[in-house]
């Protein structure tokens, strides 16, 4: 190992270790000095997580802005080294830290773009994902109706896979979007369906919030 791969390392470290004790600010510095020895040595690899790094830093010290052109860039040389499922993991994180910033139209954006990528590697468990994403930024956005038909295609997608948590949370997802229309003959099967799941998979605090959904129904 040269005296480069050993410095790369060292700093790689002292950034994770900072960020796994939620120092943010303190992993910057060695994630930064890290980026501009990754970009000498021609690591796309490592250079591509370490702005992943560094942006998700930035998005927990309250520089969303800063994050977001960071993800950008990862998401850009993803893209030009074709590894679709890193760049649909960064459209991901971009999409999220527009939902926190409340920014609905760029959020959607990226959860689908994510989703067409899931959708070119033939990943129905990423795709179903990011429909639930898109679902969800319509239900902040009011609109059932788009939310609804998001929550389907999520459902559809992970029953064809056999993946029953995801199904439950669709299911609850769905519940509760038509009892925010105050349609209980529709939210309640959905609702009981969500109760059965998350009781079979012994998720108990989703069956706790699931039962007191229900219980609003009927006030």
């Amino acid at each position: 190992m040269n005296n480069d791969n050993q410095k790369l390392e060292s700093l790689l470290a002292q950034g994770s270790q900072a960020m796994e004790k939620g120092n943010f600010d303190t992993a910057l510095q060695p994630f930064e000095q890290a980026l501009f020895l990754s970009r000498e040595m021609k690591d796309k690899a490592t250079e591509t997580s370490l702005l992943n790094a560094i942006a998700f830093c930035y998005s927990n010290t309250k520089k969303p802005k800063k994050a977001l052109k960071t993800y950008s860039q990862a998401a850009q040389l993803l893209k030009d080294l074709g590894n679709k499922e890193g760049e649909s993991m960064i459209h991901n994180n971009i999409g999220l830290l527009n939902v926190s910033l409340k920014k609905y139209d760029n959020a959607l954006n990226s959860f689908k773009i994510s989703a067409d990528l899931f959708d070119q590697m033939e990943d129905k468990k990423g795709k179903a994902l990011q429909l639930q994403n898109i679902g969800s930024v319509y239900r902040d956005r009011l609109e059932s109706k788009n939310a609804l038909e998001s929550y389907f295609k999520s459902i559809a997608l992970f029953e064809e896979i056999g993946d029953q948590m995801g199904v439950a949370v669709q299911s609850s997802n769905i519940g509760y979007i038509y009892a925010v229309d105050k349609d209980t003959e529709k939210a309640l099967p959905w609702l009981n369906k969500a109760l059965k799941l998350f009781e079979e998979l012994n998720e108990n605090e989703m069956v706790e919030l699931t039962k007191q959904n229900i219980s609003q129904l009927s006030i």
